[in-house]
């Protein structure tokens, strides 16, 4: 019993889902993200029992923004080129800058952060398989990238509002990812 009870509540601490893209429909990536346990227990708190809503999906927003540890990790399910990565690196933390989660500063240093971070990877961009992490403690963001087992990128930034514009990124309004990532909690 103990272990059906322990496995209930961690449902709470990961959302998945996955990216598609174009009119197609064409998967693009599978998207994981998962959170600490204290903010593990406030998503429970709020999704359990509950149903999808706007309102109740700002206040799990709300609730990732302040997230004490964070990891999201994007497998890509196709090749990309970098130029594509970035578009909507861009697009989503523009997202996040209009919708007040971060200031337009935090956008500005997040942004170039995001361009000298990937620049090592423009002629190769992903490829299908690749994987992405990002690791989100307090005060810094570690970026990963993976090619199987080797390790094509891995920098840590220790700037709190690079952290809290990925994170952003991924939870604005109008975001690529937020709804599918929201709507997975309530499928519990």
């Amino acid at each position: 019993m103990r272990f059906l009870l322990v496995a209930l509540l961690a449902v709470f601490g990961h959302m998945h889902t996955k990216y598609e893209r174009t009119f197609l429909g064409i998967d693009v990536a599978n998207i994981d993200v998962w959170v600490d346990d204290a903010t593990r227990d406030r998503l429970r708190q709020l999704a359990e029992n509950q149903r999808y809503s706007d309102q109740l999906a700002e206040r799990v927003a709300q609730t990732a923004l302040a997230a004490n540890d964070m990891t999201v990790q994007v497998q890509f399910l196709r090749s990309a080129d970098l130029g594509e990565f970035l578009d909507a690196a861009r697009k989503n933390l523009e997202r996040a800058r209009n919708a007040g989660y971060i200031t337009p500063s935090t956008f500005a240093n997040a942004w170039a952060g995001v361009q000298r971070d990937f620049a090592g990877m423009a002629s190769r961009g992903f490829k299908k398989g690749d994987v992405l992490v990002y690791r989100a403690p307090p005060g810094s963001l570690e970026t990963i990238v993976k090619a199987k087992d080797r390790v094509l990128l891995d920098v840590t930034t220790r700037d709190e509002g690079s952290r809290r514009a990925m994170i952003a990124s991924y939870f604005a309004p109008r975001s690529d990812f937020r709804k599918g990532l929201i709507s997975d909690l309530f499928h519990r």
